[in-house]
């Protein structure tokens, strides 16, 4: 009896199960075919994205930005056939901090990667080999490109765009010892078309431009008049930006002439790329973004290279999109941020972060439906400690150790020469406010991450501080 009762009871859930949920799994199976299918669909409509990141690429230096030396003839060129963003704000004035903040569309006080200790600011050999690195916690643009059904790669040539900083996170393949831009673009082309048919996103940072600049002819000489017996390593930038080096004329304007040459190379390699993604097809569905993690300073404020201050030389970027949908040579006046490239990019693949950002997509700016500025803040570790913010027609600066308060009129005064601090306490009190605001922000974003533990500190191995030594950080 129990056998017939167990053998009814197996039925009955038989019988349960094809009525009930036997079609609805198969419903679930069509539908979820169905969308796969239309997710190819669309992915096949969506364009691939390059994002080309030059370090130390200063706005101010290219003539699309109105210098007046022939730097950037190709970028001009790209700029005037799609969209440049004339005012943009880097997030730090280094390029760890500032590349995390690029790829999470976080500030450095929230993803944590800013540091002294690595960049030569401690004489004790241990401490200054360890750096804070990207936790593993923050997505990245990698990362939403790769689960929004994107090929993904990465290249660099190490230094701190290396793996070992969290940068690798997200890439299907991601190269330390790219090179410079020529080797890098052409390894970024070898790896796409390796991957024929697939949406891509690739990332190349190019070193060629940061100090200790190159000495390759014939750019050390297109804006060069007199050669000067200097070079820029960390000894001397240190020196000179504590005045224990007196940097005379004809020295600085040999090193700005050799920088300047750096960008003009820079830039005939991104002719070369260019045309490479015409030649082979891909240029049609393909996103092309130009942009820096910050500039350089020649003595505009008293220091040169760039991690000691956070001028405009220093903190403003370009930001060049050209490809599919962004086409009549727009220029977009209002200030925007760093930290707004990652869901831009995003929503021209047609994706969303699916992490909480801090940044905006810059599409309503694009079209002119939005045409107000974005308050853009900027912090770094370095020299004390410093912090700047700007609503676009004021910025302030502030020294954390001595609370020091600058405050500039960047419509009259946007080579912030005249600080106006202790001249109009209604402008700097309104302004305080507005740094009090957005700390109180960046505070609770940075605790909804970090209430668990502290940031993660780790030993750099030695093939990565050497790398930093070849660019000039460490002695």
């Amino acid at each position: 009896m129990t056998g017939d009762n167990n053998l009814r009871s197996s039925l009955r859930r038989r019988l349960w199960w094809l009525r009930e949920i036997q079609p609805e799994l198969e419903r679930w199976k069509f539908l979820s075919q169905k969308r796969k299918n239309g997710r190819r669909a669309a992915l096949a409509d969506r364009p691939n994205i390059i994002l080309l990141s030059v370090d130390s690429m200063a706005a101010r230096h290219l003539g699309c930005y109105g210098y007046a030396r022939k730097t950037s003839p190709t970028m001009d060129r790209l700029a005037a056939s799609g969209v440049l963003f004339e005012n943009v704000m880097a997030q730090t004035n280094w390029t760890k901090p500032s590349l995390a903040s690029l790829h999470t569309s976080l500030y450095p006080s929230v993803h944590k990667t800013d540091s002294r200790g690595e960049t030569g600011d401690r004489t004790d050999e241990q401490a200054r080999h360890r750096a804070n690195i990207l936790d593993a916690r923050f997505r990245t643009l990698a990362q939403e490109f790769k689960e929004g059904g994107y090929a993904t790669a990465g290249i660099s040539n190490g230094g701190y765009a290396h793996s070992f900083f969290g940068f690798g996170k997200g890439f299907d393949y991601y190269e330390n010892e790219g090179g410079g831009l020529k080797s890098s673009s052409y390894r970024m082309l070898q790896w796409a078309l390796k991957n024929p048919g697939a949406n891509f996103f690739a990332w190349i940072h190019a070193w060629d431009i940061h100090f200790p600049y190159m000495d390759r002819p014939p750019y050390n000489r297109m804006f060069t008049s007199r050669r000067a017996g200097i070079v820029l390593d960390a000894a001397t930038r240190y020196r000179v930006n504590r005045g224990e080096r007196p940097l005379a004329a004809h020295e600085r304007e040999f090193l700005e002439g050799m920088y300047d040459g750096a960008i003009r190379y820079v830039d005939d390699l991104i002719a070369a790329f260019a045309g490479e993604l015409e030649r082979l097809g891909l240029a049609q569905n393909t996103i092309l973004a130009i942009t820096a993690d910050h500039g350089e300073a020649f003595l505009e404020h008293g220091f040169v290279e760039h991690t000691e201050c956070l001028y405009g030389e220093v903190l403003q970027v370009p930001l060049i999109l050209v490809g599919p949908g962004l086409s009549g040579g727009r220029r977009i006046k209002p200030q925007v941020r760093l930290i707004d490239v990652m869901p831009t990019l995003l929503e021209l693949a047609g994706l969303r972060p699916q992490a909480d950002v801090q940044g905006v997509s810059l599409l309503p700016w694009i079209s002119g439906k939005a045409t107000n500025h974005l308050v853009a803040a900027s912090e770094t570790e370095r020299g004390g400690g410093q912090i700047a913010i700007s609503d676009g027609h004021h910025k302030l600066i502030q020294q954390r150790t001595s609370g020091r308060t600058e405050i500039y009129d960047l419509v009259a005064d946007p080579e912030e020469k005249a600080d106006m601090a202790a001249d109009n306490p209604a402008v700097r009190a309104r302004m305080e406010d507005l740094l009090a605001s957005w700390e109180r922000e960046a505070k609770y974003r940075a605790d909804q991450y970090w209430s668990d533990r502290a940031s993660e500190n780790a030993e750099m191995s030695v093939e990565v501080v050497g790398r930093l030594k070849d660019l000039g950080y460490l002695e």
